[in-house]
């Protein structure tokens, strides 16, 4: 017998003297049910999932135009600042559209000028010049402007045009995927390299969904990657996503890790340890004395002692870590309550029970309901 088996079975006899009923001292009618009582457990015992680094920021590289590939500056693993050219696309006939908005633009202001000293002769004369040809000499100047305007903005678009043609690092980071080579059309919109920042790498852990309100925001962490396990890192909790994976029954923990010298790259697997408070109650029970529902829900059936005798109570609990053996229960149970481990399966609400002692070694324990 394991000393977990003999701490239930001694819990066993204390929750039958509490209710005062020893094997014999019940009517013979009521339902026989083994119970137990839940044991104190250590709520301080940290929390141990394994998760994988993440970059904060990865992006999947396009052209803004279509076109064909000039030059690719870089390969997978180089690394880049924000603003260098990582691929640049053929843009000779951009830079040609340039080159014309430029010259048309020049012309017209030339014309502006021209208008210009035409209209400042008339304001020269004053009363000498007809006050419809000051008007129109006004007019033509305000003409001029608005085309040079106008030019102004096409050749600012022809510009960008050309820049558009060359994909820039958006952050500094490395190139994890090249995509393309010269010589290849690309579309807008088709990735040509995945850029990965590499300064601010954190911990995305999956953790199951009984712990949702467990983990804390800002709560410590400690983290050991699987590369270098005997070098912990710390961290904290940065965020819980409130939005459960319905496969896995799981919810993401993003732990954010202190500033390391040590080399880190994204991908890497590593346990968190999530530090709970030291005053959480939690409690021990057999797994058998758990009953789980279609809805999720679990529920245990507790014995209260009543005016006829003792009779069986329907209790909604919230689950903690699954061990081998037990279930922790973190919430819906007081630790002076005596629950059924045998017996439960077929119980109704106010159902009259008669504790007895299951002498089988071992009994406690086996797989859940």
């Amino acid at each position: 017998m394991t000393p977990r088996m003999a701490r239930f079975r001694l819990a066993i006899a204390a929750a039958m003297l509490v209710l005062g009923h020893l094997p014999g001292a019940a009517a013979q009618d009521a339902t026989p049910v083994r119970i137990v009582a839940p044991l104190p457990m250590n709520g301080g015992t940290p929390l141990r999932f394994t998760g994988s680094l993440t970059a904060a920021r990865q992006a999947d590289l396009s052209p803004r135009v279509s076109g064909l590939v000039k030059q690719v500056e870089v390969d997978a693993g180089d690394a880049a600042e924000e603003g260098d050219v990582l691929v640049e696309l053929d843009a000779t006939m951009a830079e040609l559209e340039r080159q014309r908005a430029s010259a048309v633009l020049a012309e017209a202001r030339k014309r502006l000028e021209e208008a210009e000293r035409v209209r400042d002769e008339a304001y020269a004369l004053g009363q000498n010049i007809p006050q419809t040809t000051l008007r129109a000499r006004e007019a033509q100047v305000e003409i001029e402007s608005a085309v040079v305007a106008r030019l102004q903005a096409e050749l600012r678009q022809q510009v960008e045009s050309v820049t558009r043609h060359k994909v820039l690092a958006p952050f500094d980071g490395v190139v994890t995927r090249k995509l393309t080579e010269v010589g290849e059309w690309v579309q807008t919109g088709t990735p040509v390299l995945t850029f990965v920042a590499t300064d601010r790498l954190r911990l995305d852990v999956q953790v199951p969904q009984e712990y949702f309100g467990i983990i804390a925001l800002d709560s410590p962490v400690r983290v050991r990657l699987d590369a270098e396990p005997s070098e912990p890192l710390a961290g904290r909790v940065a965020a819980t996503v409130p939005l459960s994976d319905t496969d896995a029954r799981t919810f993401l923990v993003r732990v954010t890790l202190e500033t390391s010298d040590r080399p880190l790259i994204a991908g890497m697997s590593g346990e968190a340890a999530f530090s709970l408070p030291g005053d959480r109650k939690a409690l021990e029970l057999p797994r058998d004395a758990v009953l789980r529902h279609p809805d999720g829900s679990t529920t245990v059936w507790v014995v209260e002692q009543g005016d006829a005798g003792a009779v069986a109570r329907e209790r909604t609990v919230t689950l903690g870590r699954t061990l081998s053996e037990t279930v922790e229960v973190i919430s819906g149970l007081e630790p002076d309550t005596s629950v059924v481990v045998r017996g439960n399966e077929l119980l109704r609400d106010g159902q009259q029970v008669r504790p007895v002692e299951d002498r089988t070694e071992g009994a406690v324990g086996g797989t859940s309901g």
